[in-house]
């Protein structure tokens, strides 16, 4: 249901929780924080509603974002693999079966396709799988190259597939969907840096951002009419299935526009989340 401005600030009353997305949403398309959304953040902080991010991104590379922002509410990554503040205290983490990391591995190595394993603190890979570096720059993460992967197969919470040969990526996607998913959830999708790339997302199969964000608000206490959500990409989808308000960016893909309760006027790369939070609580401008 789309809720005009006023509308929004009435339900805002409410909110005891505000969950972001980061890259295409939080950070503008270099990276970085606009100067809006960091006062916004900072102050409504202060005024004891919480902050944390949703992002596909492993704890490391979000963390410099949590402190710059002084966020200390436990913090939703690899699309809700994992639960735990900047300090690193895990609320939650769901590893994968290691002999179903290790069917990964077989897969990709059979048909040349690029394949890393993502840890709690590091994206693990192996010298031939080195350009998957490129493919996942958007993660900002600790890289760890190894030898082999076989001492690797244990504490996996995330396994990234990817090449530019699509079929042969959906191929692996079947394999390991099929029988009964293997305990296990692929989920393909475009890269949005590179567009000829194809990539697999490799988790538990209960794991996505709107389970994360589950633990997460289970922990604070705090109920779905207590939550908003901000996003822009296809994998916040299930960010948005959780049940609060839904904002979407003005750079957001059609379908999660669709989605939201409210669409921003101004995008990542134009301060959009902190505009937008200006608007819904003028006094905390």
């Amino acid at each position: 249901m789309k809720l005009d401005l006023e509308q929004l600030k009435q339900r805002f009353r409410d909110i005891k929780l505000i969950v972001s997305d980061i890259d295409g949403t939080l950070l503008d398309n270099n990276g970085e924080i606009g100067s809006v959304t960091q006062q916004m953040i900072n102050t409504l902080t202060g005024r004891g509603i919480k902050f944390s991010f949703a992002t596909q991104r492993v704890l490391p590379s979000i963390v410099p974002f949590a402190k710059k922002l002084n966020i200390t509410t436990p913090l939703v990554c690899m699309n809700g693999a994992l639960v735990s503040d900047a300090d690193g205290n895990t609320i939650y983490k769901a590893p994968i079966n290691p002999s179903k990391v290790r069917l990964a591995v077989e897969l990709a190595n059979k048909y040349y396709i690029r394949i890393a394993l993502c840890r709690i603190n590091e994206i693990v890979y192996t010298d031939e799988n080195s350009v998957i570096r490129d493919f996942l720059a958007r993660r900002g993460a600790n890289y760890q190259l190894v030898k082999s992967y076989e001492d690797y197969y244990d504490d996996v919470l995330e396994i990234i597939v990817s090449g530019d040969n699509k079929n042969l990526v959906k191929k692996i996607q079947g394999k390991l969907n099929f029988p009964l998913k293997l305990h296990v959830n692929a989920k393909y999708y475009r890269s949005r840096s590179q567009m000829h790339v194809a990539h697999l997302e490799v988790t538990r199969s209960h794991v996505n951002k709107k389970h994360g964000l589950k633990i997460l608000a289970d922990h604070l206490g705090v109920k779905k009419n207590e939550v908003m959500v901000m996003g822009d990409w296809y994998n916040d989808r299930k960010l948005f299935d959780f049940g609060g308000i839904n904002i979407a960016l003005q750079n957001a893909v059609p379908e999660l526009k669709h989605k939201a309760n409210y669409i921003t006027s101004l995008s990542n790369n134009e301060d959009g989340v902190g505009e937008f939070l200006r608007l819904v609580y003028p006094d905390a401008a």
